[in-house]
């Protein structure tokens, strides 16, 4: 029998080399047809092939239905990934008591009250030739060949001039001269009646000046005739009274300034005259609830893919249907299935239970928050995660910061214990969750660590994992007192995070389940493959045999049906 290699990536399909078509049957009396009978035999023998057929119907249905699902994992992993930390996951609002500034707050703000001044605003540095009003901006500027000279920035620049040049291209030459790019432009002025030539820094702020040295023989230019309409100047505000002297200020470059208060940025739109303005931040707990609505309903899109995909449910309401639907019976997709239950139901990795008197993590739970798995079997979002939308509400409203640590927490460091704090951990490294702490202070020093059992470096009064799930995990001890220690750090990771990470081992490119599942259907195809070319090789072969067999059968019984009739004619003779 042929065969074709599993490793092929291609399996060309039988080409029969059967006689079926050149042989034909005469025929008898009686009506026997041999084609029939042949067509019967090979029939019943095809059920192996119809099975192999099939079968890779069936596989290649399951890899479709498979790379959609790890498609969409991939998909939803992507929408996990812009929510997967505090500061993105965060959303903050804020409001200014007047419209003289404009504040955005993003994801690193913190709640609170702050104010601010406006003393000035920054300006660009603006030259204007009101030394000669031109008729027209097709006014010549040059009759001869020449050069406008301006410094910037300590920087002499110097444009080049041809002959016949107009006002307008006298622009056109600053602008497109590359050493004054980004450093100044062109414009032309018009009062209504007459045109000028206007000279503007690029970028506003006291150390973007220009000053005009030299005009060249340019057509009633000089530098005399340049008028420092605007002065480049930065802007000037105090926030949170800070400096606090009268004539202190924070002074920047630009109107937009990012980099007084972490993660808002003040647009300065008008001085303030003196006037303090109030700037309230505050959580946006209706942006929040949009991205925990967008994380449910795309995690129940996976859900239910592999529930379609396993069995569990149906693709079709339609009980008499007949669209042919396959499953993929597998206890790795049991595993994903599981673990992704397993992950919505369970506490946290690394959060406590809150307390009033000892504290802990108000929201360890999705349960706490108004989430919960349907359990009803006749449901159509039976296994899927639902939201009781008050509960949401009122757990944003209560607690807005909680909510979001409960999602979004990465790599967060806490310790249970007043005698060694975390410094810091690694994040992708240092396994999410408890682990125990263990150390040793004899003759004022750190003499011995261990963390989860394990022995760890010690360098002066810092514990470092080198092994193990804490690895990276960074501790400092803060009692000098001898004794043996013993406590707990905790990693904490939100789970919007510990879904991403089981679910990107999910769809592996090299380990993923789903991807070496994948595989292996493939290579089921492509052993059908074979299957299916020597299965048809034999069927070929077996209708030839055939064929030749009641050919010679329909010969012999012509022959003696040539013989009846002669006898039969001798016989009426005599």
């Amino acid at each position: 029998m042929g065969y074709v290699s599993s490793l092929s990536s291609t399996v060309e399909a039988y080409e029969p080399l059967t006689t079926s078509g050149g042989v034909s049957f005469s025929g008898l009396g009686n009506g026997t047809d041999f084609s029939e009978i042949i067509d019967a035999i090979i029939d019943s023998e095809s059920y192996q092939l119809e099975s192999y057929e099939d079968q890779k119907d069936e596989y290649e249905y399951c890899i479709d239905l498979m790379e959609q699902l790890s498609d969409a994992i991939d998909d939803f992993n992507d929408v996990l990934d812009d929510m997967d930390e505090p500061d993105e996951f965060y959303s903050m609002v804020a409001e200014v008591s007047d419209d003289q500034v404009e504040v955005d707050a993003d994801g690193e703000a913190e709640p609170g009250i702050h104010t601010i001044i406006v003393n000035q605003l920054a300006l660009n540095d603006v030259w204007v030739n009101t030394g000669t009003a031109y008729d027209s901006e097709e006014s010549v500027v040059a009759t001869e060949a020449t050069s406008l000279t301006v410094e910037f920035g300590g920087e002499e620049i110097t444009v080049d001039v041809s002959a016949g040049t107009t006002l307008e291209g006298l622009v056109s030459a600053i602008n497109g001269s590359v050493d004054a790019r980004d450093k100044f432009e062109a414009s032309i002025m018009d009062d209504g009646d007459s045109s000028y030539l206007v000279l503007k820094s690029c970028d506003a702020g006291a150390d973007n000046t220009l000053t005009i040295t030299g005009t060249g023989s340019l057509t009633g230019m000089t530098v005399d005739g340049f008028a420092n309409t605007q002065t480049g100047q930065n802007s000037q505000i105090k926030v949170d009274g800070f400096p606090p002297g009268d004539d202190d200020w924070i002074e920047r470059d630009s109107n937009s300034i990012d980099d007084v208060i972490s993660g808002l940025t003040f647009s300065l739109k008008d001085t303030t005259d003196g006037d303090t303005l109030q700037v309230s931040v505050e959580y946006d707990t209706d942006d929040m609830y949009d991205k925990i609505v967008e994380f449910q309903e795309s995690l129940n899109a996976i859900i239910e893919d592999i529930q379609i995909l396993t069995g569990r449910t149906s693709t079709t309401d339609d009980e008499d249907s007949d669209e042919e639907t396959y499953t993929v019976d597998s206890y790795a997709l049991d595993i994903v299935y599981n673990n992704i239950k397993s992950i919505l139901s369970s506490s946290a990795l690394g959060f406590t239970r809150y307390d009033e008197e000892t504290g802990g993590d108000y929201y360890n739970a999705l349960s706490q928050i108004g989430f919960h798995t349907d359990t009803d079997e006749d449901s159509d979002t039976y296994g899927q995660l639902l939201l009781d939308e008050d509960e949401l509400e009122d757990a944003l409203d209560t607690d807005a910061e909680a909510v979001a640590s409960l999602f979004a927490a990465r790599a967060e460091g806490e310790s249970d214990s007043q005698d060694f704090q975390v410094i810091s951990v690694i994040d992708g490294v240092t396994g999410a969750g408890e682990h125990s702490v263990e150390y040793t202070v004899s003759g004022g020093a750190l003499v011995s660590a261990y963390i989860d059992g394990e022995e760890a470096t010690v360098d002066g009064w810092t514990i470092l994992a080198t092994s193990g799930d804490a690895r990276g995990l960074y501790l400092s001890v803060g009692s000098a007192d001898d004794g043996d220690y013993e406590g707990t750090a905790r990693v904490k990771q939100g789970k919007i995070g510990e879904l991403s990470d089981s679910l990107d081992a999910v769809t592996n490119a090299e380990t993923g389940s789903l991807t070496i599942l994948i595989n292996h259907y493939e290579e089921s195809v492509t052993s059908l493959d074979n299957q299916i070319y020597n299965e048809e090789k034999r069927l070929d072969a077996m209708e030839t045999s055939l064929e030749r067999k009641y050919a010679a059968l329909d010969a012999l019984l012509a022959t003696y049906d040539a013989q009846s009739s002669t006898l039969t004619s001798l016989i009426e003779a005599l």
